[in-house]
């Protein structure tokens, strides 16, 4: 995902760079329009694509936030029963 969003973010900066060079070049209207209107709907979907693997990125940081508060819960109710364990020990071998 980061390496995918890094290429479509240089495709979309050299995309708006092209966009900003064809605006301000003279010569033919027509081609420049055309191809600006392609460059903006390029824009426009880089973006959403961005966007979208922005929040996934974010989703799975959560899922792996998640994950290891579940892990640190895990290791204390372990160490609760080890704890529990270890004074059965102490008894058992009292008696």
């Amino acid at each position: 995902l980061p390496q995918e969003r890094r290429r479509l973010v240089a495709q979309l900066e050299d995309n708006e760079v092209e966009l900003g060079r064809l605006r301000h070049v003279e010569g033919d209207k027509l081609a420049q329009q055309e191809r600006s209107a392609q460059l903006e709907k390029e824009v426009a979907m880089l973006r959403e694509k961005i966007h979208h693997l922005d929040d996934m990125l974010k989703s799975q940081q959560r899922k792996v936030r998640q994950m290891i508060e579940q892990l640190q819960n895990s290791k204390t109710v372990i160490q609760a029963k080890d704890s529990s364990i270890q004074e059965l020990k102490e008894r058992v071998s009292y008696l």
